[in-house]
This record gives C-alpha cells, sequence and structure tokens, in this order.
C-alpha cells in the first residue's frame, strides 16, 4: 500500500544555515530509500540521506515546484527545499557601468532591476513551473510522509 515515486533530478537547498548569506544549491537526484530520503549530488557523487524517523513534515510549497522537508539533527531543527526545477537566481544582478541597451532609459527607469522587481520576476517563475510540477511534488509529499508515518 506504499506509493512509489521515480527517482527525479531536483535542486537541494538547505535553508537557514547563516544570516546573509546565500544558501547554495546543489542539483542530483532524489531517491525514495528503504530508510529515508537521499539525495546525491551530480557532479560529486556524494550523497545526503533524511531517515524518515528524523523527518518531522513534509510538504508541497503551494504555487510552487518545492518540497519543503522540516527535519531534526541531534538537537537542532532544520528546513531543506526541493526545487523540482531549477531555482531562479535569489540575488539582483550585480549593477554595472554599463546601460542596458535594450529600452530607452529616462528618469524613472534602472539599467538593472531593484531587489523587488527580481523577486517579482523569480516568482513569477516559481508559479509557471509549479503547474507543470504540481503532481510530481504532490506524490513526492504523499510518499514521503506515509513513509514517515510507518517509520514511527
Amino acid at each position: 500500500d506504499c506509493r512509489v515515486v521515480e527517482p527525479v533530478t531536483v535542486w537541494m537547498v538547505h535553508l537557514g544555515l547563516q544570516a546573509g548569506t546565500k544558501p547554495p544549491e546543489v542539483r542530483g537526484t532524489l531517491t525514495l530509500g528503504e530508510q529515508g530520503l537521499e539525495f546525491v549530488e551530480r557532479k560529486t557523487g556524494a550523497d545526503v540521506r533524511f531517515d524518515y524517523a528524523s523527518i518531522r513534515r513534509a510538504k508541497r510549497l503551494r504555487g510552487s515546484p518545492v518540497l519543503l522537508l522540516d527535519w531534526t539533527t541531534g538537537e537542532a531543527d532544520r528546513k531543506t527545499a526541493f526545487y523540482f526545477s531549477q531555482p531562479p537566481p535569489l540575488e539582483p544582478v550585480p549593477r554595472s557601468a554599463t546601460i542596458d541597451p535594450r529600452g530607452p532609459l529616462g528618469p524613472f527607469t534602472r539599467a538593472t532591476p531593484s531587489k523587488r522587481q527580481v523577486a517579482r520576476m523569480n516568482l513569477g517563475y516559481l508559479r509557471s513551473t509549479s503547474v507543470t510540477n504540481r503532481q510530481v511534488v504532490k506524490a513526492w509529499a504523499e510518499a514521503v510522509s506515509e513513509r514517515m508515518r510507518r517509520a514511527g
């Protein structure tokens, strides 16, 4: 009666590690293992396992192609996001001395987008990719939750 999901390419991002630093996104393959959720990094082959007993919650973030894992390690509570499509850059493009030649520049236009504009564009991108991945992410969240319950 156990849900089966196929291994899938995702980008793993550990959230809340250090204030002010951008968490690295790591591309790899996510698999449902016997003892835990397994992630194998594409470049190095390094693997990370999240034991089902250590996972407190697995949920799909509405409106995005993201599976969010709440888990514990020792005494610490952690959060890890798995993006089922490549995450957009979290930082705005650094300002340069060159002016963007794509359009007229007036007193109210910018050569580079503001942080708010970048955030809005990123949100739009995640929403658009969410539609194609909604069922896959939902199936993963349900399969992980089912295994967590069985692990006790």
